[in-house]
């Protein structure tokens, strides 16, 4: 699921188009040949840069609009997720289900070293197989393997030191430490991330995202 994100992601980018022509234009009247490249180089990056930042999170009215048809909590999804199919929770976050209705994103990695993914209604708290993924990384395998503490016990923690409500959890490193990322949306609809130890779920970071 994290694969496919950052490719929709890229994917978004590289549709921006910059028009040749005024380029072109500017070029040769004002800067000279020898400018051209250089100005378009500049201008993709920009162009590229503004995209990549559209993806990256959303805003406080948006968080508004997709947690309004949000009736299922982070933790309940997780246990909808781990009943379709089960294991142990890599990663799951809220999407706005593009336009479906809101749902719960999930990557389970199973017993037998698969990677699954899962959807979870956020209205109903259904879940559903969305998809079969390939072998596990090794890292997330190890991941697993280190974490003493689970991802619900993960959520707890951050929730005690920030109040509000989770809207993703993840299994991460944080400087060779194995943690989990945990985003919470406050009251303000700002969201703060926070990194646990997976050893002993105490908080190690907390951060505006």
């Amino acid at each position: 699921m994290r694969d496919t994100k950052r490719k929709r992601s890229d994917d978004q980018a590289q549709s921006q188009q910059i028009p040749p022509s005024l380029i072109d234009w500017l070029c040769i009247t004002a800067l000279g040949v020898p400018m051209k490249q250089k100005l378009i180089q500049t201008a993709l990056a920009t162009t590229l840069g503004l995209a990549s930042f559209a993806t990256l999170a959303a805003t406080p009215a948006q968080w508004q609009t997709i947690t309004s048809g949000l009736s299922v909590s982070l933790e309940n999804a997780i246990q909808s997720a781990l009943k379709a199919a089960p294991g142990a929770i890599l990663d799951i976050e809220v999407d706005d289900g593009d336009g479906q209705g809101v749902r719960y994103e999930a990557e389970v990695l199973t017993a037998a070293g698969d990677t699954v993914e899962i959807w979870v209604d956020g209205a109903s708290g259904q879940a559903r197989v969305h998809e079969h993924n390939s072998k596990a990384k090794r890292k997330d395998k190890e991941r697993v393997q280190n974490a003493k503490v689970d991802i619900q016990e993960a959520i707890r923690s951050a929730l005690t030191h920030t109040p509000g409500k989770a809207v993703k959890a993840e299994l991460d490193n944080h400087w060779g430490t194995t943690t989990y990322k945990i985003d919470v949306l406050q009251a303000d609809f700002s969201v703060m991330e926070l990194k646990i130890d997976a050893a002993n779920g105490k908080v190690l970071r907390a951060k505006k995202d």
